[in-house]
Formats: structure tokens, C-alpha cells, sequence
């Protein structure tokens, strides 16, 4: 914001002569260094911003340190709050820690808009809106993919995307037409709240309540599922449900050190952390070298968004076709061979047009990595786990994101052909990682640790996910695949049943 400050005296301070002999004033106050605050106040560009708190309490020259130190400190905010909520997901719940993260990150917000001109007061309420960051929109999405069949992942993680596009592409319509920070940010953070008054709909995971030894509970939740979806009767009761379900209790867990128990969860979770690293530093650095173009810097960030929307819709179609994997490293691949083209073209300013769209291509190619790993990061570890294997990937992606501008940096004081390059070099190791992560298309989530250990250890390495053969008779039996190609297991094929004027039954997977 500083670089948009007009400045009386042609700098961010000046020098307040008391005589008329400027000249020897002068000498004196540059020999000694003594020089003083403005005297006259400082005029800003208000081409975009009436409002901001660096203009409304003039963070800059002495106090500059302060914009890049709230951004810090947000992200630090985010690192520890995602840590923390994504273990509380799997031990306390979904649903609880949905509510939690709605009631912190509203009052971390209000109570920051009020303090600006306290300016620790105003770090602490910036910290604490952040740490719920990332589990406000986790908790719910994992909770849809644990009710769902194997089938409709992907396009309720499709749904998701698209839900954070559009947000993303809302935002800065919000600020331009308001151009005031304060209620901007009233206006974007009160409709949070509206999911507190809508308890019907906000669900607790069954399959969580019922590895937790929950029976009675989990029973509750899907009858909430039945009524909403207008079914009657369940086909079950608490009795058979822990009957089917008792030897799925789960294990116990120690946070983020039980991603790591076993060879073959410690490999996948070092496999989605480089993915997810791969993806940051490379979204990070697209957008940065955006933001640095020309015009309405409101709808440039609009338009940086809108690519993501086809990016979900081919990223869905891909990964439920080929699956997550081939999915993954075939967006790689194209952003590798892409930027290696912009390397060679880039320098050439009659190249400026073909430029622009290539490092278009390359944010679709890595929002379809994004919509895939996110996906697989769920897919992948067991109910006890799956909050805190989600978190893992998104704490990668916070502390990598900050590499992104320092790339941006070589490409503007050395050499425009370096964060490319960089961009190359890394989606082409992130190549690697995704075909090595195991596929999850068509496959059952593992609800203990000892199945996360075992996931797609018979899966071949030269093969695509094959869907499972479903005859009408069958359609209301299991559909799923476990890990290693068997039937599901017992909890895949509890649905919620009710005879339809005695023909066909409406059918919901648990």
C-alpha cells in the first residue's frame, strides 16, 4: 500500500526547517541524521482503498514493519490452529469442532476490526480469526465424504471447490464496491454465522460416532439422514449396527506423529506432504506474478479465481474416469512441459500475448492437482485419522506457500525466466510423488490404522482403477472395494432402506 503514497517532499519523512537559512539548517540536520516525523500528514491514492488500516493509521515509514508482520503472523496463526483442530476433529468430532471453528473465527474477526488502532490487541484478534482457518470448511467436507458412496466423492469435493471459487471471486467484488476495510470485512464475515441456526442439516459423521463405540448416537444421526431424505424406516437398528461394527473401534491416536505409524502410511504421507508442497509454491507463485499486472487490481484477483471453476469440473470428470492418481500426474506433467515452453519464450516481449495464457494453462493444470491431492488427502487415511491427514497437508501448503515470493523475486532482479523454471523443476518432482501415492477411486475409506497400513498394497503400479461390476440386483448391496480388491466390509453396506410402493427402495449409503 505504501508504493501508492504521494509523499510532499518526495519521501516517507521530511525536514522541518524553523529559520530561513535553509541551507545551513539543512547541513546541520544531515550531519547529525536528525530527522523528524512529517509534520504535514501524508495523502494516499484512494484510486481503490478509502479505507484501509494503513491509511487510517498511517502504517508506513517507521511503523511499514506492521502490514507484513499481521500477514505472518496470520499464517502462523493458521500453521498452529490447523494443527490443533484437525486433531480435536478426530478425537472430540466433526461437528463440534465445525462450531468451534465458526464462533472463533467470527469473534477473531469483530474483535480485530474494533482494535486497529491497538496494535498488539489487534495481532492477538488477527491470530486467533486465523486458527480456525482451515477447519471451518475441513470438518463439514470430511463429514460428507464419510455418509457418502465411493462414487460421489469426488463430486462433493468438486462442490467444494467451486464453493471456495466462487468465494474467492465474490471477495474482491465485496471490496471494490465498498472500498472500506471495516465493512468489508463485516459484510463477508457475518453470513458465517448463519450456519449456527441451521442444526438439521449439520450432521455428526456416523461412521466416526460408530468407530468411537457410539452405536446409540451414530443411530441418531441417521435418522436425521432418513427424515431429510424422506425415508421412513431404517432397515437397522442399534443393535445390528454394533453387531456389524464391533470389531471396527478405533485405535488409539497421538496426533500428527500416528500419520506416521508404519512404513506404508509414513511413505503416503510423505508422498501427499510433497504434493501438496509441489502445488503451494506453485499456486503461490501464479497468483503473486498475477497480481503484479496492470489495471483494477479487484477484478485481475476475480479473474485469477474464475480459472479454478473449469479447473474442479475437468479435475472431478479426471479423477472419477482415470482416477486420483493418473489425474494427478498427468496436471503435473502438462504445468512441467508448459513452463519449460515459457522458459524458452518468456524474455521476448512480442511473446507477451502467448505468455499470459501458458501461465494461464499452468493455474488450471495446478488447481486440477489441488482438487485431486485434497481429494486423496481424505481418501487415504482412517476415520480416526482422516481430520489430521487433512490438516498435514494443508500445514505444507501454509509453510511452503511462503517460498512463492521469494521466486517471484528472481524473476524480477535476476532473471523473468527463473520462477518458471522453479515452477518446472517442481511440478516435475511432484510428477513422481503423485504416481506413487496409491489409488483410491473405487475404494472403500479405511476406518482403522491397521487398513491405512495395508491401503493399496496389492494395487499395481501400470494399471487404472477398474469400476466394480454392479448388476440391478446387486445395486442395493455392496458396490465397494476394499484395498485389496475383496468385498467391503460390513460397515460399506449398512444404507438407510424403505420400501417404495412396493417396488424399488430408496437407497442411501451410510
Amino acid at each position: 500500500m505504501s508504493e501508492n503514497i504521494r509523499q510532499p517532499f518526495g519521501d516517507t519523512r521530511d525536514t522541518k526547517f524553523t529559520s530561513p537559512l535553509t541551507s545551513l539548517s539543512l547541513f546541520y540536520r544531515c550531519t547529525y541524521h536528525t530527522i523528524t516525523d512529517c509534520a504535514y500528514g501524508y495523502e494516499y491514492d484512494r484510486t481503490y482503498y478509502d479505507r484501509t488500516p494503513i491509511t487510517e493509521y498511517d502504517w508506513i515509514c517507521d511503523k511499514g514493519f506492521r502490514e507484513t508482520n499481521i500477514f505472518i503472523y496470520n499464517r502462523l496463526g493458521e500453521l498452529f490452529g490447523t494443527v490443533i483442530f484437525g486433531h480435536l476433529g478426530d478425537t472430540l468430532g466433526r461437528r463440534p469442532v465445525f462450531y468451534l471453528s465458526i464462533l472463533i473465527i467470527t469473534v477473531g474477526r469483530l474483535v480485530s476490526m474494533f482494535t486497529a488502532a491497538y496494535y498488539v490487541v489487534f495481532c492477538i484478534a488477527a491470530v486467533v480469526g486465523s486458527l480456525t482457518a482451515h477447519s471451518i470448511f475441513q470438518a463439514p467436507l470430511i463429514i460428507a465424504m464419510e455418509i457418502s458412496k465411493s462414487e460421489r466423492r469426488g463430486h462433493i469435493s468438486m462442490m467444494q471447490c467451486i464453493g471456495w471459487t466462487t468465494g474467492l471471486c465474490i471477495l474482491p467484488m465485496v471490496f471494490w464496491a465498498t472500498k472500506d476495510w471495516f465493512w468489508a470485512l463485516l459484510i463477508v464475515t457475518m453470513p458465517i454465522v448463519l450456519f449456527m441456526f441451521i442444526p438439521s442439516y449439520t450432521i455428526e459423521s456416523p461412521r466416526w460416532l460408530a468407530t468411537r463405540g457410539n452405536y446409540r448416537e451414530a443411530m441418531v444421526q441417521f435418522r436425521k439422514i432418513a427424515t431429510i431424505n424422506g425415508i421412513r424406516e431404517l432397515a437397522f437398528d442399534e443393535r445390528v449396527l454394533e453387531k456389524r461394527l464391533a470389531n471396527h473401534r478405533t485405535d488409539k491416536v497421538y496426533g500428527l506423529a500416528s500419520l506416521f505409524n508404519g512404513w506404508r502410511m509414513a511413505k503416503n504421507t510423505m508422498l501427499v506432504i510433497l504434493c501438496w508442497t509441489v502445488c503451494s509454491v506453485t499456486y503461490f507463485t501464479l497468483v503473486l506474478l498475477s497480481s503484479r499486472m496492470d489495471g483494477n487490481p479487484f477484478l485481475n484477483f476475480m479473474y485469477q479465481g474464475l480459472i479454478e471453476v473449469p479447473a474442479a469440473f475437468a479435475g472431478q470428470r479426471a479423477a472419477d474416469r482415470f482416477g486420483r492418481r493418473a489425474t494427478n500426474a498427468m496436471a503435473l506433467c502438462c504445468a512441467t512441459a508448459v513452463c519449460l515452453v515459457l522458459v524458452l519464450i518468456v524474455r521476448d516481449p512480442a511473446n507477451e500475448m502467448a505468455a499470459t495464457v501458458l501461465t494461464t494453462f499452468v493455474k488450471f493444470c495446478i488447481s486440477i492437482t489441488f482438487f485431486g491431492v485434497n481429494l486423496q488427502s481424505i481418501e487415504i487415511y482412517p476415520t480416526c485419522l482422516r481430520q489430521t491427514g487433512m490438516a498435514v497437508g494443508t500445514i505444507a501448503a501454509t509453510i511452503f506457500g511462503i517460498v512463492g515470493p521469494y521466486v517471484v523475486h528472481l524473476g524480477t532482479e535476476y532473471d523473468v525466466r527463473y520462477p518458471f523454471l522453479v515452477m518446472g523443476l517442481s511440478s516435475a518432482v511432484g510428477i513422481l510423488a503423485a504416481l506413487f501415492l496409491p489409488e483410491t477411486l473405487h475404494q472403500s475409506l479405511p476406518n482403522t490404522i491397521e487398513e491405512a497400513q495395508k491401503f493399496g498394497k496389492n494395487q499395481r503400479f501400470w494399471s487404472l482403477p477398474q469400476a466394480p461390476q454392479v448388476t440391478r440386483e446387486a445395486d442395493s448391496s455392496n458396490t465397494d472395494k476394499r484395498y485389496d480388491g475383496s468385498d467391503a466390509k460390513p460397515e460399506e453396506s449398512i444404507r438407510l432402506t424403505v420400501p417404495v410402493e412396493g417396488e424399488e427402495e430408496a437407497v442411501v449409503r451410510k
